[in-house]
């Protein structure tokens, strides 16, 4: 089963346009970023439109504890995700606090498997993304995807669920699919001159319901 996560969402209408499309996760940015949100318009997207079963995401670089409460006060989201050099121990204390699913997401290289291990005891899920040591993620480039059968095997002998971002595109996720992923994470992708693209979304989600796969 893949899931499809739509991420970077900057409007209400563009999470109109992604629960219509098929999204299984909504993925707000909170970190200094383009495509940075106020969590108080998130609250507001949030309360205006019906959410089936779509998970939301709020996502971080390198926030501290206090970053995360204000933002959980504002605006309620189902999970937390880190894409910054956060430590095990800074995720559980999280996740002790807020009492919310928390995903960390890794740059491709080639300490990635040590830090699934090391992250498995306390992360709910794992994505890998094709950051720099600059740009953490939301790069719109995508890694060397020969590696993405070691990571899905890897995550599954851990028991965590693997999502792969970066440089995800209508274009490229039937090769993409044929990697099985549990998840495919799409912000750049699903763009037109900027702006979320409904029909890109569209085309994702049918091309992951054809492919086989049922969307969850």
């Amino acid at each position: 089963m893949t899931g499809i996560k739509f991420c970077g969402l900057q409007s209400k209408k563009d999470v109109e346009n992604a629960v219509a499309a098929g999204a299984t996760a909504l993925g707000f940015v909170f970190a200094t970023s383009k495509r940075q949100v106020a969590p108080e318009a998130v609250n507001e997207w949030l309360a205006s439109v019906h959410l089936l079963e779509q998970k939301t995401v709020a996502v971080f670089v390198d926030p501290d504890a206090t970053e995360i409460k204000t933002m959980l006060e504002k605006v309620s989201v189902d999970v937390l995700q880190f894409h910054g050099d956060e430590s095990p121990e800074f995720l559980r204390e999280i996740k002790k606090s807020t009492g919310k699913q928390v995903i960390k997401a890794f740059r491709h290289q080639k300490k990635t498997l040590d830090l699934f291990s090391a992250f498995a005891p306390v992360a709910d899920g794992f994505i890998v993304d094709a950051g720099t040591k600059i740009q953490k993620g939301g790069t719109g480039k995508r890694f060397d995807w020969r590696a993405v059968p070691v990571y899905v095997h890897f995550a599954r002998q851990l028991h965590r669920p693997l999502w792969i971002a970066g440089g995800v595109s209508p274009e490229n996720v039937p090769e993409l699919l044929s990697f099985q992923p549990d998840g495919i994470d799409v912000s750049s992708g699903i763009e037109t001159e900027q702006q979320k693209d409904r029909n890109k979304m569209e085309t994702i989600t049918k091309q992951v319901r054809e492919d086989g796969y049922v969307v969850s």
